[in-house]
């Protein structure tokens, strides 16, 4: 008396399964939009977290479009930001270009993300933390200060600048 039998016919077994595979994609959907709205919090969280940390270091302007301060541009240059996106600026330029239209605003915001996810090589990317140490200020502040130059230079030259003066 240790077992139990459930006998199902297999037109009924059949409906559960599709049932299960249908809640199952109905919930997949759900999950992965709930994951897509959360990005932009992150994004915002770390906005926030920029813009507090450069109102006391200064490095740029509030104004739009953003501008690097005087110590912005001191800091891009020592860091070795500078010189590090006038050599990668073709790369750079081709990952913006995929991810963005040609409108100002978009290229602007495509040049913050790409230096928000961009991976440093290793040897660089030691130096800016050691730059970032001993000046106080974080990584993700040096690498705002990189995308506006770079969004600068961007604006500035190539198939972008074509469409991004104003009319």
């Amino acid at each position: 008396m240790n077992n139990v039998i459930i006998n199902i016919n297999w037109e009924y077994f059949l409906g559960l399964v599709g049932t299960l595979i249908a809640l199952a994609y109905y919930a997949n959907g759900r999950l992965t939009r709930l994951e897509t709205s959360v990005e932009w919090l992150t994004d915002t969280f770390r906005g926030l977290k920029i813009a507090s940390e450069n109102s006391t270091a200064k490095l740029f302007g509030i104004g739009s479009p953003v501008s690097l301060t005087a110590d912005g541009e001191r800091a891009l240059t020592l860091s070795g930001l500078k010189s590090y996106i006038d050599t990668h600026k073709e790369r750079l330029t081709a990952r913006c270009q995929r991810t963005s239209s040609l409108d100002r605003h978009e290229i602007q915001s495509a040049a913050f993300r790409t230096f928000t996810e961009w991976a440093f090589e290793r040897p660089f990317e030691h130096q800016l933390n050691e730059f970032a140490f001993a000046n106080g200020v974080s990584q993700d502040l040096l690498r705002r200060v990189g995308a506006i130059y770079f969004r600068d230079v961007m604006s500035a030259s190539g198939p972008l600048a074509q469409h991004s003066s104003p009319k």
